[in-house]
């Protein structure tokens, strides 16, 4: 009896916890961007990168550091061992080499790793906001998609209830077939249209799941309504006052730029010093008689400078080297300055597009009014008998494409908003504040 009511325990606890396991997490959008930073494929692979040059930074010195090396060495005669009556030799020796190199261009190696490492910092940074950029203009697509869909299945049934009544009063004779008919195609035409809304959410909300590091069986439920981030409010942005990634990009490129000339002529004009230290140790001894002399020991240490000659010829290779990174500086320079013209290009015209949303929304928002007005309207004398099916449908699909339009045009806001803020290298919601 006791086993039996464990067993009933046991499945009753399993049932319960697979009820949890598809359990439904709401999430908002700042739920799913934490999320993405967590378990995003991009971010961990741009974290390894990131991992990679700050340990090349940290070690940028050991070009300095010496190289030693140790060995030992045994012989044994062959004469020797196959003539029990001679005498014989045999050797075991221990040597040590230690190197040091220095050369001016230490200096530049290690600075080199610096801008790579703050440069790869700046990469990493922009490597999880455009993540989060996508997260975010994913989370409000699919917000997007969600409020289609039902307006879309509203639309539906509404088409359902004319056809639904029109085939009451069709049975009443109250009213023509052809109007049954015609409301009937009008029902059924909308199904496509609300199966393929569906379907094209549920496609993105995989791929959503995924940017997130979800499972795609995993349940999700989206928090949050275009209606509720409609900004209206004037936004204004000073250029002066904010550092474009691209550009900041740029001038670590210039700096390592500079830091290649400075190489290339430590290499063409500088001195390099070298240092070799050897020690020896070797032991002997008899093989017939077994006296063995004292070990020899030896040690020697080795300085050496050499001075290139070849960087004062202006037709050397060193010399053409020199100038070719001094033309990669020319170049990135003007790149410099022509992106830092073309943000304040992308800035004004993301702003002007803001505006231009903006004022679309204020009069889509009227014109939704507008609609819904005319299709209650329309619906009342259509009851009364005094408009014509073909009319209440038509309104009915005016007010559709209007509800419509009016979601399209506040995601499109709210997406040149996202980007304006990733361009010009703020903190996303800064702009999107009410």
């Amino acid at each position: 009896m006791n086993f039996k009511r464990l067993f009933c325990y046991s499945i009753f606890f399993l049932f319960l916890n697979l009820i949890w396991a598809q359990e439904t997490k709401t999430l908002s959008v700042e739920d799913a961007v934490s999320l993405a930073k967590q378990n995003n494929v991009s971010v961990s692979r741009a974290q390894i990168t990131l991992d990679a040059a700050k340990r090349a930074h940290a070690h940028s010195w050991n070009s300095i550091s010496p190289t030693a090396s140790v060995g030992a060495d045994a012989s044994v005669p062959v004469d020797g061992l196959s003539d029990t009556d001679s005498n014989y030799t045999a050797s075991i020796s221990i040597n040590a080499t230690v190197s040091l190199n220095l050369s001016a261009n230490l200096y530049t190696t290690m600075n080199s790793a610096r801008i790579e490492y703050e440069s790869g910092k700046l990469t990493f940074d922009q490597a999880v906001k455009s993540v989060e950029l996508s997260v975010r203009q994913a989370f409000y697509g699919l917000l997007y998609e969600k409020e289609n869909i039902t307006l879309q299945e509203r639309n539906l049934q509404i088409a359902k209830t004319q056809y639904n009544n029109n085939l009451a009063k069709y049975n009443q004779g109250r009213l023509s077939e052809i109007d049954v008919l015609s409301a009937e195609v009008n029902y059924k035409s909308k199904i496509p249209s609300v199966e393929s809304a569906r379907t094209t959410y549920q496609n993105d909300l995989d791929s959503f799941k995924q940017t997130l590091g979800l499972m795609t069986d995993d349940k999700i439920e989206l928090e949050g309504s275009l209606d509720e981030l409609i900004n209206l409010n004037s936004i204004e942005l000073d250029v002066t006052k904010l550092e474009s990634p691209a550009v900041q990009q740029l001038e670590y490129k210039i700096q390592s730029a500079r830091n290649q000339v400075l190489d290339k002529r430590f290499s063409a004009f500088s001195p390099s010093l070298s240092a070799n230290l050897k020690w020896k140790d070797s032991s002997w001894y008899m093989g017939y008689d077994g006296t063995a002399p004292d070990a020899k020991k030896s040690a020697s240490l080795s300085l050496s400078a050499s001075i290139p000659l070849d960087g004062v010829l202006p037709w050397s290779s060193r010399n053409d080297a020199i100038d070719s990174a001094k033309d990669s500086v020319k170049d990135l320079e003007l790149q410099l300055d022509n992106e830092k013209k073309n943000f304040k290009r992308t800035v004004d015209s993301s702003l002007r597009s803001i505006k231009q949303s903006q004022e679309a929304i204020k009069y889509k928002q009227a014109n939704v009014k507008l609609a819904q007005r005319t299709y209650d309207m329309t619906s009342e004398a259509y009851n009364r008998g005094t408009k014509d099916l073909l009319t209440l449908q038509n309104a009915n699909t005016s007010l559709l494409n209007a509800e419509v339009s009016l979601k399209s045009e506040v995601l499109t806001l709210i997406k040149t908003i996202l980007n304006l803020e990733n361009t010009a290298g703020i903190p996303f919601g800064t702009l999107g504040d009410k």
